[in-house]
Parts: structure tokens; C-alpha cells; sequence
């Protein structure tokens, strides 16, 4: 996620697309970093959490389109 971010204005807004066959967009709320244990291998990992936050609405058509989900 931070190489598809890099380069972006770091003040830009960050929502989450959720649900291509009913698109709703939202904001995040929190994120928090977890040390979780990766099942397959048995090593320490960290993992990153983007809580969903409130709903803002529909998922505009054009984002739907660049998606390809519509």
C-alpha cells in the first residue's frame, strides 16, 4: 500500500471503496499496526488495519468505472 501511495500528496484524503456490487464509499477511522504470526511460515510479521469509518455514501460511477467495477 505505501509503494501504490507514494509520490501522492500526503494531505490528500483517503477513503475506502467497499462492496462493487452495492458501492459504497467511507472514511477510515483508525489505523493501527498489529504484530501477528504468519501462519506458514511461523514468523512475526506486522500487518496494517484500516478501520472503516462512517459511511459518506454511494460510490461515485466514475470511481465505480476506474475500479472496473462497473
Amino acid at each position: 500500500m505505501l509503494e501504490m501511495l507514494e509520490g501522492l500528496n500526503p494531505d490528500m484524503e483517503v477513503r475506502f471503496a467497499s462492496q462493487p456490487n452495492y458501492p459504497f464509499e467511507y472514511d477510515i477511522d483508525n489505523v493501527v499496526v498489529v504484530e501477528s504470526e504468519n501462519k506458514r511460515t511461523g514468523d512475526s510479521e506486522e500487518i496494517v488495519y484500516l478501520e472503516e469509518g462512517r459511511q459518506i455514501g454511494y460510490l461515485p460511477g466514475d470511481v465505480s468505472v476506474e475500479l472496473g467495477w462497473g
